[in-house]
């Protein structure tokens, strides 16, 4: 389970950060045997990663009223890094500041009954 205090918001500043120490999870060496289960038994592992978002240009604002859903969205550069590793592996993702964005969007909404 990940802690609330692994997010830190301001979407004022236009700025997230997700960041996860030591996630236990399981390897399951691969896809289908995640899925299927008919191959080697998984293993102990642990992940740790960060994300941050950072908006980069003007606010855009949408309005439908008759989905019931509204937000103000900027457009963002998203950065990653990422650590995983069991008792016979280690990966290890490049550095955060090397990472690059395809397309990334920080913002708030308002949609269903909270419309």
């Amino acid at each position: 389970m990940i802690s609330g205090d692994a997010v830190t918001v301001d979407v004022d500043a236009g700025t997230a950060t997700l960041e996860v120490s030591n996630l236990p999870q399981k390897d399951y060496h691969d896809f289908e045997n995640a899925m299927v289960g008919n191959g080697p038994k998984p293993v102990p592992g642990m992940v740790s990663f960060k994300v941050q978002w950072t908006g980069d240009g003007t606010v855009n604002h949408f309005d439908n009223a008759e989905q019931k859903f509204r937000g103000d969205f900027q457009y963002a550069m998203a950065q990653m890094d990422f650590t995983g590793m069991t008792t016979q592996f280690l990966f290890e993702s490049a550095p955060l500041e090397t990472s690059t964005t395809d397309g990334a969007q920080i913002g708030h909404e308002s949609n269903g009954s909270f419309y």
